[in-house]
C-alpha cells in the first residue's frame, strides 16, 4: 500500500497546535476523514479546535515525534523535522535533563544555563579527545576535537564560528573553546603560549566588555582569533583581530548598563599606591560611568577582576611602563567627561583655569594644560593657504570633547591588540595550519536600531550566506557519497539582501555619496533611499514617518532609524585634538597613533590583494574625500604624509570581506548560543525567546534544508534488529541484512520516492520513521495482548492447583493440632497431681529450718554479749597503767633539760669573755703593716693558683664531659627502671591500702551486722533485704564488669580505627610520591625529547646534576650559612662566650695587680715617713712599725678596704670563670646539634639534587633551604641577645666575641674534616689491626694460591662503561632468559660486582657502579617505553636488585632473618640504604610505563568491546539515532585475551602475585572509569537492555579475575569494577516509582550523586513499554544519597594507584651464579 503522511492523522496521533504564550502545544486527533476538517483536543483545557483545511494537506498541524525521539543528541534525526519539534526537544533536554547541549546537523545549540555546570574539568576534556563526533554527547569539546583531529589528519584550516545574541554565552564558549586546544594541543618546548592565550581573554574582557540590560559580560565588539599550530600541531602562536568596537559606550550609557569593565577595575583599586597618581574616584562621581546607575554587577569584584587582568598583561610580556600610560591614559578619559564648559556672551565657551579635572587630565596625558584648554573650546578651518581658528559653543565644544574621547580609546585598542599579538607570536615562521574562533555578535533587533544594529545584521547576512551554502554542500556530499539518486535542494539565498546594502548604489553606497557632501543630512539620505531602493523586495518603506527604512533581513525585519547615521559614518575627529596628542609627552601615543593607521593600512593592502585574486572586482572600494590628513608616525614626529580615511561603514565592509575570504579557506564549525530567558534564570526556558533565536541564528532552516531531502537515516544493521519483527519469520534469513531491509521495507512503503538505500544506510524521508515506529507499536502491542493472555491462563491454573494442595495440607494440620491438645491435657493433670505432693513437703521442710536457725542465733547473740563486756574490763585497765607509764616519763624529761639549760647558759657566757679578749689582739695584729704584706703575697699566690687552677679545670672538664654524658645515660636508664619499680610499687601500695580499707570495712561491717542481728534477731524482713541489697551490688558488680569490657572493646576499636586512619595517611602519601614521580618521569621525557630537538642545546641529565651537587659548594660567603652548620660572622656569636670572658677575667686581673703594687708603694713610703719621726709601734705580737699620724692611718685603713675588695673581686672572678665554662660547654652542644641538623639538610638536598631532572628546580630548592636556615640561626641568635645581654658590660663582651667568630669557625671546620676523615674510629682498634696484617699477610700468597669463589664480580675501574653496554644498554634478553638461568641474573650480577666494591673498601667505586646503573637501566627503559617485554623484563631486575641491597644490606632487621650461609653475602663496610630508594622510584617509573602501555592498547578495544558489542544472542541493543558507531570487530574476548597477555608476561618474569594484582587492579580501574565516562556521555547507551548486555560484558571480565585467582584473600582488586557494575545494575533496576530509590541508593553506593542524577536523567527507553525515570525517584536519591567528598561527574582514568612492595626474604646462593656465553663479559673476574 502506499503510504502518504495523510494517512498518519488518524485518532489518536499527537499534533502539534499554535500558541500565543508558549509558540505551540501538544494536541491529539479526536478523529479525521480524508477531505473533511480535522477535530484535535487540547489536553490541558479538553476542548476541541475544529481547523478547517483550506489548501489540503500543507494546512494539517505538524505531527509529533515518537518518544523514543524526541530527546535525540541530534535535531535532524527526528522523523518530523519542523520548528515545533525543534522547539520542543531543546526544552525536553535543557529543562528536563539538564543537557544545555544539542546537535542540528553539523550546528551545536547552546543554551545558556545561567549557572555553573560540571561539564568543563580536564576529565571532559581527556574523554572528548581522540572522539569522532557523535559518538559522545553534543559538547563544544566535541566541536573542538572534530575541527583539531581534521585540521591534524587532513591538514586543513578549521574556524569555529560562535555567534547569539547578547548574554547567550558566546564569550564562555570561545574561552571553553581555547581552552580545550590549549589543553590537547599544548607545546612542551613553549608552555607559556597557551597560558598567554588564555590571559588574552582577562585583557579583552576588561577593554571590550561591559555590562548592558541583557548581559553582565556583553562583548561590545567582534573578535577572530587564530590559533597556530606547527608540523607537530602543537600551537605555536597566535593571532587576534577585532571589529566594530562600540565607541559611543565610552561617553554614553542606558540605564542600568555599565562603561567598559576596565573603568570600574581602575576605580576599585583607587587606594593602592601605585594608582594614587590617577586621582580615581567611586565610579558613581565621575559623569562617564555613572550614567547608568548600575556601577556594581553581582557576583563580580572589580578589584580581584582588575588583579587577574594586571598578572595577564604581565604574562604576555607588557611592560610596568606600557600599563601605567594605559591606566594613565583610561584615568584620563574619566576625568575629561568631567570638564565643566562655561557658556559666554558670543556664543563661544571657555574652561576654567583652575578645573581640577582639566588639569588631571592633561598631566596624566602629557600634554600643556593652555593647548588642552585652547582646542577643546576652539577648532581650525582651512580656506585653501588660509587657516582660521574658531571658536565653538558649549553643546558643540561638549560634542568635539566627546568625539576626542572615543578616539583615544578607540585608538587605545587596537594598540592593546597589537600588543597582544606580538606576545602572541612566537617569532617563527613555523606554522603550517591554524584554527580560528569568531566570537561575533548576533542578530539584533530592538525597538530602535541605530548604525551599530545595521553594521551587525549586515555581518550576520554575510555569516548566514556562508552557512547555508555549508549546509547545502555537507547535505549533498552526503549523498554522493551513499550513492543515491537525489534531486537539487532549494535553500533559502540571501544575496539580494547582501546586494541590497553592499553592491554600486546599495545602502552603504548611497551613505558614503552622502557622507561626501557638505551638506549631507539623514533625512535626505533616507528620501534617496526610498528613491533608489524601492524596488528591492527587502527593502521596504515603512507606512508611517520619513525617518525610517526597513529592511528584511533573512531573520526578521528591522527597521533602522537614520539619527546619527552620517555622524557615525564619518567618525570625524577634530585635527586639532589629534596634534595635541602628538604633541604629548609620552611617546607612547606616537605607538597608539600609528597602530590605528598601520591596521587601516593593512586591511587595505589585504583588500587589494582580494581584488586582484577575485579578477579586480571591486569590493569595498568606496572611499570617503579627504577630512582629516593625518601623519604617519615616526618615533621623531618629522616624517608627514597625508592619506585619505575611509567612512566606518566602508571599513566594516572591508573587514567583513576579509574576514569571509578568510573563512572560506577554512572547514567551518557552528556554535549557536541561545539565550532562554531575559531574567537570568537558572534553567528557565521562554519559548518566545528561544523560537525567535532559533530563527535568526539559521537553525531552523537547517531543520528545513534537512527535511527537503532524507532527513532519517539507519544503518541497515539498525534498521533491521528494530523493524524486522514487521514481516514473518519466515521472510528474514539470517546473515542477509540488506535484503532482510528491502523485504521491510518494500511489504510495508510502496512509494520508493520515500526512502533510498545507499552504501551503509537507509534514508528515509520526513515522516517514515514515525510511520514505522507506530506499525512496530501496534505489533508489540497485539504480541503482548497474546503473551498476556497466555500467561494469565498459566497463572489461573497455577493458583487453583496451589490452592488446592493448600486446603488439604491445612485439614491434615488442624486434625493433628486437636488430637495433640488432648493428650497434652492428660499429662498436665497427672504432673499438676506429683508437683502438688512435693511442694507441700518441701514447705515444712523450710518451717522447720527456720526455727532451728532463730534459736541457734539468739543462743550466739547472748553469749557475745557476755563477752564482749568481759573484754570491755581489761582494755580499761590495760589502758590506764600504759597513761600512767607516759606520764611519768615526761615528768622526768621536763626536769632533765631544764638543769641543761641552765649549765649551756653558763658556758656561753664563759665563752663570750674569752672571745672578746682575743677580738681585740687579732685587731691590734690587723693592724700591723708585716701582717699586711704576708697578705698581698698570699693574694699573688692566690692569683696565680686560681688561674692555673682555671686552665687544669677547663681541660678536665672537657674530659670529663664525655664520662659525664655516659653516666648520664645510664642514670637515666637507671632512673627509667627506678620509675618503673616505682610505679609498680605504687600500685602494689595502692593495692595493699584498697585491701586494708576493704578489710576494715569488712569488720565494721561484720561488727555491725552482729548488733543488728542481736537488736532484731527475729526481723526476717530485714534478712531479706540484706538479701536483695546483695543481689543489687552483684547486678551493679556485674554491669561494672560489662562496662570495663566495654570500654575495652570500645578502646580496642579505637585503637583499630587510628590505625586505619594511619594506613590510610600512609596510602595518601605513598600515592603523592608516586604520583610525583609519575610527573617527574614526564618532565624527563619531555626534557629528552627537547634534547633530541636541539640537537644538543641542553647537555645530560648527568650533568646537571653534578653541577647542582656542585651548590653546595658555591654557597657565597654572605649567606649566612657554611658547610659545617655555623652561622658566619656576620651573623654573631652570643654574648657569653668562654674565650672572650677569660680574656676580660685577665684584664680584670692585671688592673688588680697595678693596684696592689700602688698599694705596695704606699706602704713603703709610709715607712720612710715612719722612720723619720723615731718612736716605733708594736702590731700583730711584736712587730714594729715606725708610728704615723692620723691622715696616713686612714689612708692606710682605705688600702686595707681596698684589698679586701680585691680578694672579693678575685672570688667573684673565679665563679664567673666556674659559669664561663658551663656556658661553653652548653654552647659546644648547641654548635653541634646545629652540626648535625645541617648535614642532614645536605644529604637530604643532595638526595634531592640525584633524583631530580630539573636543574633550575634543584637550585631554587636548595636556595630556599638555605634561606630557611639562615632565618632560623637569626631568629636564635636573636633570642639568645636578647635573654643574656642584660647589662653594657655584657653588649661590650659582645662586641669583642664577634671578633673570634671566624677563629671558632675554622676551627670546628678543621674539626668536622678531622672526623670525616676518620669516619671508623669509633670501632674497636685493635681489631681493625689485626684485619689489616691479616690483609698484609694473604697479599703475599694470593698470587700463589688459587681463591674460593666467595660469590663476588670483580670490575676493574674504567670498565663501567662495558659493563652497562654488556648488561644493559646493548643486552638480548634471551641470552639471560632462557631455559636454566636464574630469574633476574642481571640484576644479580650487578650486586655481586657492588659486593667487591664493598670487599675491598671502595666508597667512590660503589657510588660509581650504582650511578652508571641506574643510569643506564633509566636509559633503555625511555628508548623501549612502547616495548612491553623489554619493560618487564627490567621491572624484574630492577626489584630483584632492589630486594638483594635490601636482604644483604647488614642491618639488623634484614640481616637476622637470614641464614648463616647467606650471611656471608652481606655487605660488610658500607650502608647503601640511600640507593634504595633510588631503585624504588625507577621500578615505580617502569611499573607505570608498563601500565600507560597495556592502557593504551585497551583503549580502542573498550568502547565498541564492553559497551557497544551485544554478546547475549538475540538480544540486539545497538540503535544509534544517527550517531556514528565504533568498529564493531571487537568483542570482550579480546579484551580477555590481551589481560591474559600482561598477566602471562608478568609471570612469566617470576614478579610477586601482589605486583601482579596491583597491576591487574590498576588496569580493571582504567577500564572502570572509561566505561563509566562513556556511559554518563552516551544517552543511547542508557536503557534496560544495553545494562543486561553491559552486566554481562563484564561478567566475563570477572569471571576470567576469579579463574586466574586473582581475587584471592579478599584482595579487593574486582572491586575497581564497581561504578560501572553499579551503573549497569541502575539501568535493570525498576525506577518507576518512589518506592524504588531506596533500593537504588542502597545498591549504588560506589556512585555519587552527580554520577547518578546524570544516568537517570540519560535513562532512554527503547520502547513504548519502558517509561523514563520520574522526578520524585531523582529528588529522593539528591535527598537521601549521602554527600561525598568527591562530587565530579567523571572519573579519571589516568589516575594511577600507589603502587606497594613487600618483603620476603629469598634463598640464594651467589656462589653457583654462571656467566652466561652470550654477554661477552669476560673482563669481570671472579671472587
Amino acid at each position: 500500500m502506499a503510504v502518504d503522511t495523510v494517512k498518519l492523522y488518524t485518532k489518536g496521533s499527537r499534533v502539534w497546535l499554535g500558541d500565543k504564550e508558549e509558540v505551540w502545544k501538544g494536541g491529539v486527533v479526536v478523529s479525521y476523514a480524508p477531505g473533511e476538517n480535522i477535530v484535535v483536543s487540547d489536553p490541558e483545557t479538553g476542548k476541541e479546535l475544529h481547523i478547517v483545511l483550506k489548501e489540503g494537506k500543507s494546512m494539517m498541524p505538524p505531527l509529533r515525534n515518537p518518544d523514543i525521539l524526541t530527546m535525540e543528541n541530534n535535531l535532524t534525526t527526528m522523523s518530523y523535522l519542523h520548528e515545533p519539534a525543534v522547539l520542543h526537544s531543546l526544552y525536553q533536554r535543557f529543562t528536563i535533563s539538564n543537557n544545555i547541549y544539542t546537535y542540528c546537523g553539523i550546528v551545536l545549540v547552546a543554551v545558556n544555563p545561567y549557572c555553573d555546570v560540571q561539564l568543563y574539568g580536564n576529565e571532559m576534556i581527556w574523554a572528548y579527545k581522540g572522539q569522532q563526533i557523535g559518538q559522545l554527547d553534543p559538547h563544544i569539546y566535541a566541536i573542538s576535537e572534530d575541527a583539531y583531529s581534521e585540521m591534524k589528519t587532513m591538514g586543513r584550516n578549521q574556524s569555529i564560528i560562535v555567534s547569539g545574541e547578547s548574554g547567550a554565552g558566546k564569550t564562555v564558549s570561545a574561552k571553553y573553546a581555547m581552552r580545550y586546544f590549549a589543553t590537547v594541543a599544548g607545546n612542551e618546548k613553549e608552555t607559556a603560549i597557551e597560558r598567554r592565550i588564555l590571559s588574552t581573554n582577562h585583557i579583552m574582557e576588561a577593554l571590550g566588555n561591559a555590562k548592558t540590560i541583557r548581559n553582565d559580560n556583553s562583548s561590545r565588539f567582534g573578535k577572530y582569533v587564530e590559533l597556530e599550530f606547527d608540523k607537530q600541531t602543537n600551537i605555536s602562536g597566535a593571532h587576534i583581530c577585532t571589529y566594530l568596537l562600540e565607541k559611543s559606550r565610552v561617553v554614553f550609557q542606558a540605564n542600568n548598563e555599565r562603561n567598559y569593565h576596565i573603568f570600574y577595575q581602575l576605580c576599585a583599586v583607587r587606594d593602592i599606591p601605585e594608582m594614587k597618581h590617577l586621582h580615581l574616584k567611586h565610579p558613581d562621581e565621575f559623569r562617564f560611568t555613572s550614567q547608568g546607575k548600575a556601577p556594581v554587577i553581582d557576583n563580580m569584584d572589580d578589584s580581584e577582576t582588575f588583579y587577574e587582568m594586571s598578572e595577564g598583561l604581565f604574562n604576555l610580556g607588557i611592560t610596568e611602563e606600557q600599563q601605567l600610560f594605559l591606566f594613565s591614559v583610561l584615568a584620563a578619559v574619566l576625568h575629561m567627561g568631567d570638564i565643566q564648559f562655561n557658556e559666554e556672551r558670543n556664543d563661544s565657551c571657555s574652561i576654567s583655569n583652575d578645573d581640577k579635572s582639566l588639569l588631571i587630565a592633561a598631566k596624566l596625558m602629557g600634554l600643556e594644560v593652555a593647548q588642552l584648554q585652547k582646542w577643546l573650546c576652539h577648532k581650525t578651518l582651512k580656506a585653501r593657504n588660509e587657516t582660521l581658528v574658531m571658536t565653538l559653543k558649549k553643546k558643540d565644544a561638549f560634542a568635539g570633547m566627546e568625539a576626542f574621547v572615543k578616539h583615544i580609546y578607540a585608538s587605545l585598542f587596537p594598540w592593546i591588540v597589537k600588543l597582544l599579538n606580538a606576545a602572541l607570536s612566537n617569532g617563527k615562521k613555523d606554522a603550517v595550519n591554524f584554527i580560528g574562533i569568531l566570537d561575533i555578535y548576533g542578530f539584533e533587533m530592538f525597538e530602535e536600531n541605530s548604525f551599530e544594529q545595521f553594521c551587525i545584521n549586515y555581518a550576520n547576512e554575510k555569516l548566514q550566506q556562508q552557512f547555508n551554502q555549508h549546509v547545502f554542500k555537507l547535505e549533498q556530499a552526503e549523498y554522493i557519497k551513499e550513492q543515491i539518486k537525489w534531486s537539487f535542494i532549494d535553500f533559502t539565498d540571501n544575496q539580494p539582501c547582501i546586494d541590497l546594502i553592499e553592491k554600486k548604489l546599495g545602502i552603504i553606497d548611497l551613505l558614503d555619496e552622502q557622507c561626501r557632501m557638505n551638506r549631507g543630512t539623514d533625512e535626505n539620505w533616507v528620501q534617496i533611499l526610498y528613491k533608489e531602493l524601492t524596488d528591492s523586495e527587502h527593502f521596504q518603506k515603512p507606512k508611517t514617518g520619513t525617518d525610517q527604512f526597513v529592511i528584511v533581513h533573512y531573520a526578521d525585519k528591522v527597521s533602522y532609524l537614520c539619527h546619527g547615521f552620517i555622524a557615525k559614518n564619518l567618525d570625524s575627529v577634530n585635527e586639532s585634538h589629534i596634534n595635541l596628542l602628538k604633541n604629548s609627552s609620552f611617546q607612547f601615543f606616537t605607538d597608539v597613533l600609528n597602530a590605528k593607521i598601520d591596521l587601516d593600512k593593512r586591511n587595505a593592502k589585504k583588500l587589494e590583494l582580494a581584488n586582484e585574486a577575485l579578477g579586480g572586482s571591486d569590493l569595498g572600494s568606496i572611499t570617503s574625500p579627504k577630512r582629516v590628513a593625518t601623519k604617519s608616525l615616526s618615533r621623531r614626529g618629522t616624517t608627514q604624509t597625508l592619506s585619505k580615511t575611509r567612512t566606518v561603514g566602508a571599513q566594516f565592509k572591508s573587514s567583513l570581506n576579509l574576514l569571509m575570504d578568510a573563512l572560506t579557506t577554512t572547514v567551518p564549525h557552528f556554535i549557536r548560543c541561545i539565550k532562554p530567558n531575559d531574567d537570568k534564570e537558572p534553567f528557565g526556558f521562554v519559548p518566545t525567546r528561544v523560537v525567535q533565536q532559533l530563527r535568526a541564528c539559521g537553525v531552523i532552516e537547517t531543520v528545513r534544508i534537512s527535511a527537503a531531502g532524507y532527513p532519517s537515516r539507519w544503518s541497515y544493521k539498525e534498521f533491521e534488529s528494530r523493524y524486522s519483527l514487521l514481516v514473518h519469520s519466515r521472510r528474514v534469513r539470517k546473515g542477509e541484512t540488506m535484503d532482510n531491509c528491502r523485504v521491510v521495507i518494500s511489504s510495508i512503503v510502496s512509494d520508493k520516492d520515500k526512502y533510498q538505500f545507499g552504501k551503509t544506510k537507509i534514508f528515509f524521508r520526513a515522516g517514515q520513521v514515525a510511520y514505522f515506529e507506530k506499525l512496530r507499536s501496534e505489533r508489540l502491542f497485539s504480541a503482548c495482548v497474546m503473551v498476556q493472555a497466555r500467561v494469565r491462563g498459566w497463572l489461573a491454573a497455577k493458583r487453583y492447583n496451589s490452592v488446592r494442595v493448600a486446603t488439604i495440607a491445612v485439614q491434615c494440620m488442624v486434625r493433628r493440632t486437636l488430637a495433640r491438645r488432648k493428650v497434652q491435657k492428660m499429662r498436665e493433670n497427672r504432673a499438676s497431681i506429683v508437683i502438688q505432693k512435693h511442694v507441700r513437703g518441701w514447705v515444712q521442710r523450710i518451717k522447720y529450718r527456720r526455727l532451728l536457725v532463730s534459736i541457734l542465733f539468739i543462743q550466739s547473740a547472748h553469749r557475745a554479749q557476755v563477752a564482749y563486756k568481759n573484754f570491755l574490763t581489761v582494755k580499761y585497765e590495760h589502758n590506764a597503767k600504759i597513761i600512767q607509764k607516759h606520764v611519768r616519763g615526761w615528768l622526768a624529761r621536763c626536769a632533765y633539760k631544764q638543769h641543761m639549760r641552765k649549765i649551756i647558759q653558763i658556758q656561753s657566757c664563759v665563752r663570750r669573755h674569752l672571745a672578746k679578749k682575743k677580738l681585740k689582739a687579732l685587731k691590734v695584729e690587723a693592724r700591723s703593716i708585716g701582717h699586711f704584706k704576708k697578705l698581698n703575697v698570699k693574694l699573688e699566690k692566690r692569683i696565680f693558683e686560681m688561674q692555673m687552677k682555671s686552665k687544669d679545670m677547663v681541660k678536665e672538664r672537657n674530659s670529663v664531659l664525655e664520662e659525664t654524658k655516659q653516666n648520664l645515660e645510664e642514670l637515666a636508664a637507671v632512673k627509667k627502671k627506678l620509675g618503673e619499680e616505682s610505679r609498680s610499687r605504687e600500685e602494689l601500695e595502692k593495692e595493699l591500702s584498697t585491701t586494708t580499707d576493704e578489710l576494715k570495712d569488712i569488720r565494721q561491717n561484720y561488727l555491725a551486722m552482729k548488733l543488728e542481728i542481736a537488736r532484731r534477731t527475729r526481723e526476717e524482713e530485714d534478712i531479706e533485704e540484706l538479701k536483695a541489697r546483695i543481689q543489687e551490688l552483684e547486678t551493679e558488680v556485674k554491669q561494672s564488669k560489662e562496662e570495663t569490657v566495654s570500654e575495652r572493646n570500645n578502646g580496642e576499636e579505637r585503637y583499630a580505627a587510628l590505625e586505619r586512619s594511619m594506613n590510610a595517611q600512609i596510602e595518601v602519601e605513598r600515592e603523592h610520591h608516586q604520583n610525583m614521580l609519575i610527573e617527574n618521569g614526564n618532565l624527563q621525557r619531555q626534557l629528552q625529547e627537547l634534547q633530541e630537538l636541539t640537537h644538543g642545546q641542553w647537555q645530560d641529565s648527568s650533568d646537571d646534576r653534578d653541577d647542582l651537587s656542585s651548590v653546595m659548594s658555591d654557597v657565597p660567603p654572605d649567606s649566612g650559612v657554611l658547610s659545617s652548620g655555623i652561622t658566619s660572622p656576620a651573623v654573631g656569636f652570643p654574648p657569653h662566650d668562654p674565650r672572650a670572658r677569660v680574656a676580660d677575667l685577665e684584664n680584670i686581673r692585671e688592673k688588680l695587680e697595678e693596684q696592689l703594687a700602688t698599694a705596695n708603694k704606699t706602704i713603703a713610703e709610709l715607712k720612710e715617713t715612719g722612720a723619720s719621726t723615731g718612736a716605733p709601734i708594736v702590731v700583730n705580737g711584736g712587730d714594729k712599725i715606725f708610728p704615723v699620724d692620723e691622715n696616713e692611718r686612714a689612708r692606710l685603713e682605705e688600702i686595707i678596704i681596698e684589698n679586701v675588695e680585691l680578694k672579693e673581686n678575685l672570688d667573684r672572678m673565679t665563679d664567673d670563670l666556674m659559669d664561663a665554662i658551663d656556658e661553653q660547654t652548653l654552647m659546644r652542644t648547641k654548635y653541634e646539634q646545629m652540626e648535625l641538623k645541617l648535614s642532614n639538610v645536605k644529604d637530604s638536598l643532595l638526595r634531592e639534587i640525584v633524583n631530580t631532572r630539573n636543574p633550575r628546580q634543584a637550585q631554587d630548592k636548595i636556595r630556599s633551604h638555605l634561606d630557611s636556615l639562615r632565618v632560623e640561626l637569626f631568629s636564635d641568635v636573636a633570642k639568645f641577645n636578647k635573654n643574656n645581654i642584660k647589662t653594657e658590660e655584657d653588649a661590650v663582651l659582645q662586641s669583642k666575641v664577634e671578633t673570634l667568630a671566624g677563629e671558632n669557625i675554622k676551627l670546628l671546620d678543621d674539626i668536622n674534616r678531622l672526623q670525616n676523615a676518620i669516619p671508623f674510629i669509633s670501632g674497636n682498634t685493635e681489631k681493625k689491626l689485626e684485619k689489616k696484617l691479616t690483609r698484609q699477610e694473604s697479599l703475599s700468597t694470593i698470587r700463589s694460591r688459587k681463591q674460593e669463589f666467595k660469590g663476588m664480580f670483580a670490575c676493574k675501574k674504567g670498565d663501567d662503561s662495558k659493563l652497562v653496554k654488556r648488561l644493559i644498554t646493548q643486552l638480548k634478553t634471551e641470552h639471560v632468559t632462557g631455559p636454566g638461568c636464574m630469574s633476574g641474573l642481571t640484576a644479580h650480577i650487578m650486586f655481586m660486582c657492588v659486593r667487591y666494591a664493598d670487599h675491598c673498601n671502595d666508597e667512590g667505586r660503589i657510588q660509581e657502579l650504582l650511578t652508571a646503573i641506574i643510569s643506564g637501566i633509566t636509559s633503555v627503559t625511555r628508548k623501549q617505553s612502547r616495548d612491553p617485554v623489554i619493560s618487564t623484563f627490567w621491572l624484574t631486575n630492577c626489584l630483584t636488585l632492589l630486594h638483594d641491597l635490601t636482604q644483604f644490606s647488614g642491618e639488623e632487621l634484614y640481616h637476622n632473618r637470614l641464614s648463616p650461609a647467606m650471611r656471608d653475602f652481606a655487605l660488610k663496610n658500607y650502608d647503601l640504604s640511600d640507593y634504595r630508594p633510588l631503585l624504588s622510584d625507577q621500578c615505580i617509573n617502569i611499573y607505570h610505563t608498563i601500565v600507560k602501555t597495556a592502557q593504551d592498547e585497551l583503549q580502542p578495544m573498550l568502547i565498541p568491546g564492553m559497551l557497544e558489542h551485544d554478546s547475549i544472542p538475540g538480544m540486539n541493543t545497538s540503535f544509534s539515532g544517527g550517531r556514528k558507531q565504533t568498529d564493531k570487530g571487537c568483542d570482550t574476548g579480546v579484551i580477555v585475551n590481551r589481560l591474559q597477555f600482561y598477566l602471562q608476561l608478568l609471570s612469566s618474569q617470576s614478579i610477586s602475585i601482589n605486583i601482579v594484582r596491583q597491576f591487574i587492579g590498576q588496569l580493571l580501574y582504567f577500564i572502570n572509569a572509561t566505561l563509566l565516562n562513556n556511559l554518563i556521555l552516551r544517552k543511547d547507551l542508557c536503557h534496560w537492555s544495553k545494562g543486561i548486555q553491559i552486566r554481562y560484558n563484564l561478567s566475563q571480565v570477572e569471571q576470567w579475575v576469579r579463574e586466574q585467582g586473582l581475587d584471592l584473600d579478599d584482595s579487593g582488586v574486582l572491586t575497581y569494577l564497581s561504578e560501572i557494575r553499579q551503573a549497569s545494575q541502575l539501568l535493570q533496576m525498576n525506577k518507576s516509582s518512589g518506592d524504588n530509590a531506596a533500593a537504588i541508593v542502597e545498591t549504588c553506593y560506589s556512585l555519587n550523586t552527580m554520577q547518578l542524577q546524570k544516568l537517570l536523567m540519560l535513562y532512554s527507553p527503547r520502547s513504548e513499554f519502558e517509561e523514563r525515570v520520574p522526578q520524585d525517584v531523582i529528588k529522593y536519591i539528591l535527598n537521601h544519597k549521602p554527600i561525598e567528598k568527591s562530587q565530579k561527574l567523571m572519573m579519571d582514568p589516568n589516575k594511577l594507584h600507589a603502587l606497594k612492595f613487600s618483603y620476603e626474604t629469598r634463598d640464594i646462593d651467589f656462589t653457583i651464579v654462571t656467566l652466561p656465553s652470550g654477554l661477552k663479559v669476560d673482563f669481570l673476574e671472579k671472587y
